[in-house]
């Protein structure tokens, strides 16, 4: 099962899936009010997220299954992993999980970010129909695909590709519940989650080396305290930014490995 970032569909996650069509069925799914997903309302706790993969899994009658989340996808799955560890065979984190979701997101919606803290405590007091409102914002406009594409890969330093190209054709438009999923996911307390983690599961970070210096420090800090919990984790830096599967094409390769070990 492959959950996406915010904004992205399930096929963000294709090129995991052509690496692993041998020996897995993959689902590809995408998040709760993006796209498909039907969303989840009023406040969003790890509990729910973890339901929302959990109800997905009981439909198609999956007792288990390997579990691989990017971003927002990340923070689900870990989520249902600490709930219902024994419903997952093994966790893959792709830049999630390591460090807490920053209280100024800048990486994640650029100077729109600083008024996210604001529009957290409207969207904690006014609800749905304030969340509603400020999803228009969120739109990528009306650009070419090939701007599109050509201006993302720019921004997160990343070589276009096919698998790039399709998911940002496909990429979903916020609604009021993926608002609230965001804002769920803005209040995780992803450390409590990890002392219930019992899974064999494996980190993939980015270092932000060489792009974002106060980015790799925070990085560095944060995974060196993750290592000294002594959690089943398997750690792999990727170096470069966030989208670390679309980044390092050796890591495909790493995650079979792990995945089939």
């Amino acid at each position: 099962m492959f959950l996406p970032a915010g904004g992205f569909p399930g096929n963000e996650g294709m090129n995991i899936a052509h690496q692993l069509q041998e020996n897995y069925e993959t689902h590809m799914l995408d998040l709760p009010g993006m796209g498909r997903g039907s969303g989840l309302e009023e406040r969003v706790s790890s509990l729910d997220m973890a339901n929302w993969v959990k109800n997905y899994l009981d439909a198609r009658e999956i007792k288990r299954a390997v579990v691989v989340g990017h971003s927002l996808g990340g923070a689900m799955a870990l989520s249902f992993a600490a709930h219902y560890p024994e419903r997952v065979e093994k966790l893959v984190l792709l830049d999630q999980g390591h460090k807490p979701f920053p209280k100024v997101p800048v990486s994640e919606f650029g100077p729109f970010a600083f008024a996210f803290p604001l529009m957290n405590v409207m969207a904690r007091s006014i609800g749905k129909p304030f969340t509603e409102r400020m999803a228009s914002f969120f739109s990528s406009g009306d650009r070419e695909l090939e701007d599109q594409v050509d201006a993302f890969c720019k921004a997160v330093s990343i070589e276009k590709s096919e698998y790039v190209r399709l998911a940002i054709k496909d990429q979903v438009s916020m609604s009021g519940d993926s608002l609230n999923l965001m804002f769920g996911f803005y209040h995780l307390n992803q450390k409590r989650l990890w002392k219930h983690l019992h899974v064999p599961t494996y980190l993939a970070y980015a270092t932000f080396k060489g792009m974002d210096q106060k980015e790799a420090r925070r990085t560095r800090k944060h995974v060196q305290r993750l290592k000294e919990t002594n959690l089943p984790i398997t750690y792999r830096s990727v170096e470069g930014g966030h989208y670390v599967h679309w980044s390092d094409t050796l890591l495909l390769r790493d995650i079979q490995t792990f995945i089939q070990q």
